[in-house]
């Protein structure tokens, strides 16, 4: 909290992430350029202000809460309305002479960053709908809002020069309404916004009660929920009829469709890595990239839809073979105070980006073939710090998914590309044989809990021409064994990083 007692902190819509400025050196998240959800890659206009109780109210459990009022169909006539369409113009008129009140003591205060209310003002200039607005008459014949406050402040507040348009277009950018041209001026006082108005005849209870089912759980569209509304179309169809293929299903562990449409996102974003390759990828904007595969797939053939289809359902088949339960999910080696790796619970994105890219740079019976080799060299990149923090956070800086893409095809080449030395890699099979008969570590002398915790190390370096045989192996736990390839002076400034 602010000394004026204002909060800070914003919410992400989509994920319920939280942001707090003293996690990016006190910047106010009204002040951050291209910010995306660290979480969710979700842009800036998709948070809203947090707002805490007050000390001295102690909100109400579920069992608490006042039940939604019920209508009996049948009865009386409780509710008289009225619909119109005023211009934003008129709109301001009643807001400044007291006739329309913003703040009714239901109402919560306004929230929305600068950001968020500039891109409702681009909408506007560019004839985009916007939501209607629903108003309640008082009995001295005053109107409340019940639902749009946050629309109309934004509106209100631009016309009355409070704030400059921010992350917006070029031409608009840093712009107040003053700094607007004549026409876009008139465009904007001559918006039509449909407005349903409740007369005072009504009963009473009605406006709180229309209230509380508007507001019910009510959050903003994600990015992807947003291009189901607006780039409807054939393409969008496809890749949702994607998202409900039961192996792709199995390998997010979702029994039915995601709510928010996530696992349609993820399939987006295979796509656009597959048609657009990861060279194309803008910098910070992945909303960006997946909008233009989006565009990309409206002009698909019949025999593009087959071929994309028939990629992406090898894909997934292929992760599953090669990583099982834990395809799409990283591994995180061990520390030096906690030596055991061990894998994550939930989906990486960007690992994810990779994985299933990678997957198809191979014929399927290459990958079949050397699923173990694969999977072992691929938890060895994932247990390297580098790859590690390539994806844990920023994902969508362009010489960071470069990066994770050059580094993920150098290790699929290493092991696939064959070599007269024979494999790279010990197989799993003669990793088991190791850990089954003493699974000790050779470096650290600790017992090593997890067979994909355990990496089989050449006593004499691959490098200089040893073979990849039993008898030249020692099996070591995958830090140790990072740790021994680093040198002491790495090591320890790894060890450091990951305490």
């Amino acid at each position: 909290m602010s000394e004026e007692g204002i909060s800070n902190l914003y919410d992400c819509d989509s994920c319920g992430y939280r942001y707090a400025p003293a996690d990016f050196g006190g910047t106010a998240l009204d002040d951050q350029v291209h910010f995306e959800c660290p979480v969710c890659q979700a842009s800036v206009d998709h948070f809203h202000l947090f707002m805490p109780p007050s000390n001295d109210v102690v909100e109400a459990s579920d069992g608490d809460a006042d039940p939604l009022k019920t209508v009996d169909p049948s009865g009386p006539r409780l509710m008289y309305i009225k619909a119109s369409e005023p211009n934003l113009s008129s709109l301001h008129i009643e807001f400044t002479k007291k006739r329309l009140n913003t703040q009714p003591d239901f109402q919560r205060y306004e929230v929305w960053s600068s950001q968020k209310k500039s891109a409702l003002i681009e909408s506007i200039l560019l004839d985009l709908p916007v939501p209607q607005v629903f108003l309640a008459q008082e009995e001295n014949n005053t109107f409340v809002v019940i639902d749009g406050q946050q629309r109309l402040m934004a509106v209100f507040r631009f016309m009355q020069d409070e704030y400059q348009l921010r992350g917006v277009t070029k031409t608009l950018e840093g712009k107040k309404y003053s700094d607007l041209s004549d026409e876009l001026q008139s465009k904007l006082d001559n918006y039509e916004l449909r407005v349903v108005r409740i007369l005072k005849e009504s009963d009473p209870d009605v406006k709180f009660s229309l209230f509380q089912r508007l507001n019910e759980g009510s959050i903003s569209l994600n990015d992807q929920e947003l291009r189901n509304c607006v780039q409807r179309g054939p393409y969008n169809e496809f890749i949702k009829e994607l998202a409900e293929d039961p192996a792709w299903r199995a390998l997010l562990r979702l029994k039915r469709r995601h709510p928010r449409m996530v696992d349609v996102e993820l399939v987006l974003r295979f796509m656009a890595f597959r048609d657009q390759q990861y060279m194309a990828h803008p910098d910070k904007k992945t909303g960006q990239f997946l909008d233009k595969q989006m565009s990309l797939g409206s002009t698909y053939k019949e025999k593009d839809f087959r071929a994309a289809k028939r990629d992406f359902k090898q894909a997934v088949e292929l992760a599953r073979t090669v990583f099982g339960e834990h395809a799409c999910r990283r591994f995180v080696a061990g520390t030096d105070k906690r030596t055991t790796g061990s894998w994550d619970a939930k989906v990486n994105r960007a690992l994810m980006d990779v994985q299933l890219w990678g997957l198809g740079r191979y014929p399927k019976g290459v990958y079949v073939k050397n699923a173990d080799a694969v999977r072992e060299a691929a938890i060895e990149l994932m247990s390297q710090p580098e790859f590690s923090d390539l994806v844990s956070h920023t994902i969508s800086e362009f010489k960071r998914v470069e990066r994770r893409f050059d580094l993920w095809k150098s290790m699929l080449d290493s092991v696939l590309a064959g070599s007269d030395q024979g494999p790279r890699t010990f197989s799993r099979v003669e990793r088991e044989l190791a850990f089954a008969a003493d699974p000790v570590c050779a470096e650290c002398g600790q017992k090593i809990q997890s067979i994909d915790d355990a990496h089989m190390d050449h006593k004499l370096a691959y490098s200089k021409g040893g073979k990849t045989d039993p008898s030249n192996g020692a099996l070591t736990h995958r830090f140790c064994n990072l740790s021994k390839q680093a040198g002491p002076a790495q090591a320890a400034a790894t060890m450091q990083q990951r305490a």
